[in-house]
């Protein structure tokens, strides 16, 4: 029986080398993995991060939207529940454009394997496993690029896993891929123009738009740029039909990638359109932000991150850069279109950070909301592969240069600890800085003079940019919040849940009233509600929710500002929160675990219900400031009922008002003074503090009163507050008319809803879901046209009588979107099989057209309409074609060139012809051509 051979993979490599002493081979790759993996975990442990402490790495956007949204992924995965919609987001949302825009690595499957309550940790974990991936990623880039595994490279893939741009973002785990991927992006892209192997091009692309369509233009606008720089440098066979193939790969393979990621991105457009990011608005004068000089400071070590609105990048990937891009630029070995090329490119990404219309247009035609310079990992990764290449010759420079490098590194900082030493750039960074430069130009001092032996000066190298390294990224990264606070009510809110669950087997939502964290905490505790802040908010809910006088901003919106009457459209069945409230015959207290209290509203509507016909045109939606109002204009249109709340007082100028109660019953607040930040409520001396008031407009539940209450509201300005209560029995009334017309659901599921209803006239059936085509709707087993109501909210038309209601939910583009991937998928595959079977011989191109020949070729050959002088010119030079075409003695050689390229036959006429007429110097020029050429 035959033993199963494995590949030997050989760590260390021991030939005989120039650089026998510095240690090479594949452990390069593990060095470059090993070194962020441990810096972090060790800066985890300084940071008291769990399991280190009480500590978590939660920052921005990672508390209020990937902690939750992580939670939901992890038990739509557990649970086998759809991953098209979730209805525990926003009152029902796109889960696949969700999933799309922040939990598309395909890393994030893992997280299954773990217990719920470790998401946080899960996440913390795969950000270092993610940034050490993405410091092996740019060393397999170097190593590939100047074809060495010297272990030094990995000190520049720990730079670029270090960088300013990590200590800013890495909390942003949806866009770690992409700083692993575009390393592999870049090398394939210079792969397809100089060897015509477009695989690793297109494979690397596809999984980065996949993993995050966003940060993947600003990639893809880099690909563009960098495509030219490539083509206008491009050293081999210039003829114009080459060039026209390098385009053709280009552009066939791009679509390929894109389409790998369509079955994402065509849900997410559809999404999107949907969303406050529908919108833009382009800028009509050129600005710029700040100096030129004060941008470069941003990449001196320590230099605080940035995260707000003043557009200022996170660039720093160690000091050495501030001598080796002079070096890099001084290099006589580099390509001159290269160089320039390369610059160039480094200039357009400064400007891109400094101005306003460049800005616009890198972050997909959008201003930021705050996280700027969203593409200046691109920027670091160019700035360190230019680097590397200047560090790679260093043996070649002079000591004239090595001094005029360093004179500028320390020339800009003296310049810019005149213009910009205070508080943001403290002197500190700038002498710190200055020692780091000096110590590394004494190391490239030692190694030219062999001073110290290698190992011991590698040894001194690792050392000190590590603690580089370590210095910057404790100073400017890894904030942390309290973990107990994020996590101390998930034993109770759970058990509150599972409770409900066993009890009520209706369609319901609940939504927290007090210990609220995010607006998607029903995302993080897996129950359905109407809260949420995403990107992919739909932004006529926003609008609408805010007419209803509820909290709401550009990409949320939020149940607080919520009355009894909006609780009742929306099917919000249940209150959650750590406080107990007053109990009425309208909201009873219903199930309490561990300091969290569950109470039942009384009166609610079921998901969808009957309405006025002409509920678009006859319902007159006053501005958001009048959020009641538009309350008592819905109930008294679809009932006829007028008034359910009744104004009772309103204060223009007071900052301190007194309250008294007219009758018995649920008593609300509406601040119309957008100036004012919070309010305070004393009701019989228990004061309860309202935040967040500024430009929201919300209406403020004080709860259920008493006429003998002594109620006061404060502010530390003018409030201008209008107070309404709320008619108990116009309100019961008003519902169970509204509950006549109800759907009642017999089957419902993240995508399905099925029910029946009895309308008792011509009308249009409402459903609390937010608005979206991949809703479809059956009435009797007949598809009907579905409808925006107030550009918000799902509606159809329903006629009088007994009927059956089903909904199903595909995302809109999904089907496409997935035919298009797959079908990229099995060109990309039967390519790669064609490819094999070429070079093996046991497939033959010859019977195609020869434009195809050339096209699926990987050599850089001409097979038809090409003068044979010009072929031979890119093999033997201008000067020597023409005598060698005379002396070809047949028509038979002619076609030979044309039809099979040079054969064998015909190089070795070739090389007789070089060694007869052609002296030393064009023979050296020949034998230096690349092997491609040499080859034809």
């Amino acid at each position: 029986m035959n033993k199963i051979k494995f590949p030997k993979i050989k760590l260390l490599d021991t030939d005989s080398s120039s650089d026998n002493e510095i240690p090479h081979g594949n452990i390069t790759y593990i060095i470059a993995y090993a070194i962020p993996l441990i810096m972090f975990i060790a800066l985890y442990y300084v940071r008291d991060i769990f399991p280190f402490g009480n500590n978590c790495y939660l920052r921005s956007d990672m508390y209020h939207q990937y902690a939750p949204f992580f939670s939901e992924f992890w038990h739509k995965l557990a649970t086998g529940q759809s991953l098209t919609y979730s209805w525990d987001i926003g009152m029902g949302t796109n889960f696949t454009a969700l999933y799309g825009y922040y939990l598309a690595s395909p890393a994030n499957w893992l997280i299954v394997l773990f217990p719920q309550k470790y998401i946080i940790e899960i996440m913390n974990a795969l950000i270092i496993l993610k940034l050490a991936g993405a410091s092996t990623s740019f060393t397999y880039y170097i190593s590939k690029r100047f074809h060495t595994k010297s272990c030094l490279i990995a000190l520049f893939g720990t730079f670029y896993a270090m960088s300013g741009f990590v200590a800013a973002y890495s909390w942003n785990i949806m866009w770690l891929d992409c700083i692993i991927l575009i390393p592999l992006i870049i090398l394939g892209l210079e792969k397809l123009v100089n060897e015509n192997k477009c695989f690793l091009y297109s494979i690397s692309l596809g999984l980065c738009i996949f993993s995050n369509y966003y940060i993947s233009i600003m990639v893809c606008l880099t690909v563009v740029i960098y495509f030219i720089v490539l083509m206008i440098s491009y050293s081999g066979n210039r003829h114009f039909k080459i060039y026209l193939k390098k385009f053709i790969n280009w552009v066939f393979y791009s679509l390929i990638a894109g389409g790998l990621a369509a079955c994402l991105l065509l849900p997410e457009m559809y999404a999107l359109s949907l969303s406050a990011s529908s919108e833009m608005s382009f800028p009509k004068t050129l600005t710029t932000y700040f100096p030129i000089m004060e941008m470069l400071v941003r990449q001196l070590i320590n230099v605080p991150v940035h995260l707000g609105l003043e557009h200022y990048p996170n660039i720093y990937c160690g000091v050495a850069i501030f001598f080796l891009i002079p070096l890099y630029i001084m290099n006589s070995k580099i390509n001159t279109r290269q160089k320039v090329g390369k610059v160039v490119i480094l200039l357009i990404f400064l400007t891109a950070f400094n101005m306003n219309i460049p800005n616009f247009v890198w972050h997909g035609f959008h201003f930021p909301n705050s996280l700027p310079c969203r593409q200046s990992f691109i920027y670091i990764f160019f700035v360190l592969s230019m680097s590397y290449e200047a560090f790679h010759d260093i043996e070649s420079y002079s000591k004239k240069q090595l001094t005029g490098a360093l004179w500028c590194a320390i020339g800009f900082l003296l310049l810019a600890e005149q213009l910009y030493a205070g508080d943001t750039y403290n002197f500190k960074i700038m002498y710190i800085s200055g020692a780091f430069m000096l110590i590394y130009m004494l190391f490239i001092y030692l190694h030219r003079s062999n001073r110290l032996k290698k190992p011991l000066l590698i040894f001194l190298v690792f050392t000190v940019a590590i603690i580089e390294c370590t210095i910057n990224m404790q100073a400017t990264g890894l904030s942390t919040t309290i973990r107990t606070y994020y996590v101390n009510d998930n034993e109770a809110v759970d058990t509150v849940n599972d409770f409900v669950d066993q009890n009520d087997t209706s369609f319901y939502r609940i939504e927290k009233t007090s210990g609220l964290r995010t607006k998607n905490d029903a995302a993080w505790h897996n129950y359905k509600s109407i809260s949420t802040f995403s990107s992919t908010a739909n932004a006529g809910m926003t609008d609408f929710l805010g007419y209803l006088g509820c909290e709401h901003s550009t990409n949320a919106y939020a149940f607080k500002g919520s009355t009894l009457v909006t609780d009742a459209i929306f099917d919000v069945k249940y209150l959650l929160g750590n406080k107990s409230v007053t109990e009425s015959n309208l909201l009873k207290f219903y199930y309490g675990n561990n300091g969290e209290f569950l109470y039942q509203n009384q009166y609610t509507l079921p998901i969808g219900f009957m309405v006025n016909s002409n509920i678009n045109e006859d319902w007159k939606l006053d501005s958001p400031g009048y959020g009641i109002q538009n309350q008592n204009a819905f109930i008294q249109l679809n009932t006829g009922i007028p008034e359910v709340f009744k104004q009772i007082y309103e204060f223009h100028t007071e900052p301190d008002v007194n309250i008294v109660p007219t009758m018995n019953g649920h008593m609300y607040l509406l601040a119309r003074n957008q100036n004012i930040k919070a309010l305070s409520v004393s009701i019989n001396g228990t004061i309860t503090n309202y935040t967040d008031l500024e430009n929201s407009n919300y209406t403020i539940d004080i709860g259920y009163v008493n006429t003998t209450d002594v109620i006061e509201a404060y502010a530390d300005t003018t409030m201008n507050v209008l107070v309404y209560s709320l008619d108990t029995n116009k309100f019961i009334s008003a519902i169970n008319t509204l509950k006549q017309g109800g759907l009642d659901v017999t089957y419902h599921s993240d995508t399905k809803i099925e029910g029946t209803v009895n309308s008792l006239n011509d009308g249009v059936m409402m459903f609390s879901i937010p608005f979206d085509k991949g809703w479809t709707v059956k009435v009797d087993g007949k598809k009907v046209n579905t409808f925006a109501i107030k550009d918000a909210l799902l509606g159809i038309d329903v006629g009088v009588g007994q009927h059956t209601i089903k909904l199903s939910y595909i995302p809109v583009g999904l089907v496409k979107g997935l035919i298009i991937s797959i079908s990229c998928i099995l060109i990309l595959i039967a390519l790669f099989i064609f490819r094999r079977r070429e070079k093996n011989g046991r497939l033959s191109t010859k019977k195609l057209p020869k434009f195809l020949q050339e096209i699926l070729s990987e050599e850089d050959v001409i097979l038809y309409n090409t003068p044979i002088k010009d072929k031979l010119a890119n093999m033997i030079g201008l000067n020597h074609a023409e005598p060698f075409t005379n002396k070809l003695a047949t028509e038979k050689d002619m076609d030979m060139v044309i039809d099979n390229d040079i054969t064998s036959g015909l190089a070795a006429d070739v090389n007789a012809y070089l060694d007869d007429d052609i002296d030393s110097d064009a023979d050296s020029d020949y034998n230096a051509k690349d092997n491609n050429e040499t080859n034809l």
